[in-house]
């Protein structure tokens, strides 16, 4: 269980550390779509891998949790509706979402019930499980609903929690909306500066040095609500534990002094999603710089 949490919050941070810019990048003046890099109201993008939920476009933004990689939430907060997506790698089998989740739950919460579980599969056929659990959270009732799939040894996990009851159909809605996408999931070539600049951030990494880690940060650095401080407070922490990584970016899109990007990073051999962060050239050098979004905690 150390090991796990150890990892997801290497994920998170490395959502917001990796880098590689392209040899054929796209043009941001040609997307008009949602896409990884831009937050769209009702539209999730997930990076990687490349898929899309649709969600309520009024409920707005939080801050994730450092398990999570995503969430957002009806603006009637007395009603406690959100919608959450988690990914990380585990060996074991969809049907022991239930356990997990219960688990998760009786951490945080008492008078913890397991409501239902059971096979089901998305739009495309893809195989999933349902599971949904009641629980006395902060004094209140919660109703949660999670949704599991894999890829791989993947699991992808989105979730909708209410204080209203038992989840409704609308919002298990949320779950079942999931849309994967062919062909992004692939590495792309990155430029020589870009790599080069991958190569110095994984050797002082590797090398334990957290000071040369942070010179590779922007001042400005800004991801889902966590700054440069909060960066540094984790390598502090947790730099000793990383023997290896490698990353590989699967698209990126230019946008003047600044690389969008996204992909996959390998860490102690795991590999993990990275979300969609970016670059930017400072005084002639890339600095990580996040996705520069700051939601409310």
């Amino acid at each position: 269980m150390k090991k796990l949490i150890f990892l997801s919050l290497i994920m998170a941070v490395l959502s917001a550390v990796s880098v590689v810019a392209p040899a054929h990048a796209q043009d941001t003046a040609k997307e008009e779509k949602p896409t990884f890099y831009r937050l769209t109201p009702g539209t999730y993008v997930n990076g990687w891998p490349r898929f899309t939920i649709s969600y309520p476009k009024d409920w707005v933004e939080e801050k994730p949790a450092v398990q999570e990689i995503f969430r957002a939430s009806d603006p009637d907060q007395i009603h406690g509706e959100k919608f959450v997506v988690a990914i990380g790698p585990s060996p074991q089998p969809l049907d022991k979402l239930a356990d997990r989740q219960v688990t998760n739950f009786k951490a945080l919460a008492s008078d913890v019930t397991l409501l239902s579980d059971k096979r089901t599969q998305l739009r495309d056929g893809t195989p999933a499980q349902e599971v949904e659990i009641q629980a006395i959270l902060s004094g209140l009732p919660l109703n949660y609903c999670a949704l599991a799939t894999k890829k791989g040894d993947l699991w992808i996990t989105t979730g909708v929690g209410s204080r209203r009851g038992r989840i409704r159909e609308d919002l298990k809605a949320i779950l079942y909306s999931s849309d994967f996408q062919q062909g992004k999931d692939e590495p792309v070539k990155v430029s020589t500066d870009i790599q080069e600049f991958i190569d110095r951030w994984r050797n002082d990494i590797v090398s334990h040095d957290v000071a040369k880690v942070m010179n590779h940060y922007s001042d400005r650095f800004l991801d889902s609500g966590n700054k440069k401080g909060a960066i540094e407070r984790f390598w502090k922490r947790y730099i000793g534990f990383t023997t290896s990584y490698e990353v590989g970016i699967t698209e990126l899109v230019l946008a003047g002094d600044k690389v969008y990007l996204t992909g996959f990073s390998i860490v102690n051999g795991t590999k993990w999603p990275l979300g969609g962060t970016s670059i930017i050239k400072e005084n002639g050098e890339w600095k990580w710089y996040g996705n520069q979004r700051d939601p409310a905690p």
